[in-house]
């Protein structure tokens, strides 16, 4: 790997520790000191006439996320393409747990594929397997296959979907919202990343992003490593979309 690369690793890595793990309404018995159980602390005291000889500490239990990347790969976003597949590469190097999918016109998974330790081999397998990188763009029709055949497997309260694209759609519109909403209801949150965001005059102006507002829980730019690091701090809000200055229609 190079030095931009192992740069870009150690970023992924650290929003992938941000959303690795999620926190239930259940405490357990911690070796931290940070939070007295008072409840359990008087309750062993009373079985030693009230005197309290020691502290017992909580915390808040872990409970695992599971992760979802879905990446456009169409011609829209090849300007873009060299840090996509860097990116999701990088991610799937950084949690092993992580479902990765592409898609333009359908959808594929590369979980398997991006797991291989050799980048170089991975790159070949690429070519291979998504012939149609660069192609056109059906973002519904590639939402609702994944709703289909992974959507109610996958997805649950404890799940994060992370979607990387420009949200120029050439396909049909409500097939586009009804996969969104389905996704939303079923996951924790919903994060997209737009390449475009990163200019300070866009607006989610196209119809097809239009649509998926709504939808989303955070919404931020991802085109190189420094919009990675903004991306950091907003995932410390459950919610986050900035305020666009105005608003054309296309």
């Amino acid at each position: 790997l190079t030095s931009e690369q192992k740069q870009l690793l150690e970023l992924i890595r650290l929003i992938s520790k941000r959303l690795a793990n999620k926190y239930s309404r259940r405490y357990v018995r911690s070796k931290s000191r940070k939070q007295i159980d008072l409840k359990n602390t008087i309750r062993k005291s009373l079985r030693n006439n009230g005197e309290i000889n020691r502290f017992i500490f909580k915390e808040q239990q872990k409970r695992k996320v599971n992760i979802v990347l879905i990446c456009d790969v169409s011609k829209s976003m090849e300007l873009y393409s060299q840090f996509l597949i860097e990116f999701m590469y990088s991610f799937q190097q950084a949690l092993h747990t992580l479902n990765t999918f592409v898609f333009s016109t359908r959808l594929i998974s590369l979980t398997n594929t991006l797991k291989d330790g050799d980048y170089k081999k991975v790159l070949q397998n690429l070519s291979d397997q998504v012939p149609y990188w660069s192609g056109g763009t059906r973002i519904g029709e590639s939402l609702h296959q994944f709703k289909t055949r992974y959507g109610e497997r996958m997805l649950n309260k404890d799940s994060i979907v992370i979607i990387l694209s420009d949200g120029w759609d050439t396909g049909e519109l409500d097939v586009l919202e009804k996969s969104m909403k389905f996704i939303h209801k079923k996951s924790d949150r919903v994060i997209w990343l737009n390449p475009l965001a990163g200019n300070p005059n866009y607006t989610p102006s196209t119809k097809g992003m239009e649509i998926c507002m709504p939808y989303i829980d955070v919404f931020t730019s991802a085109h190189n490593l420094e919009s990675l690091t903004s991306i950091v701090k907003h995932l410390k809000q459950k919610k986050y979309k900035p305020t666009f200055k105005s608003k054309v229609n296309s």
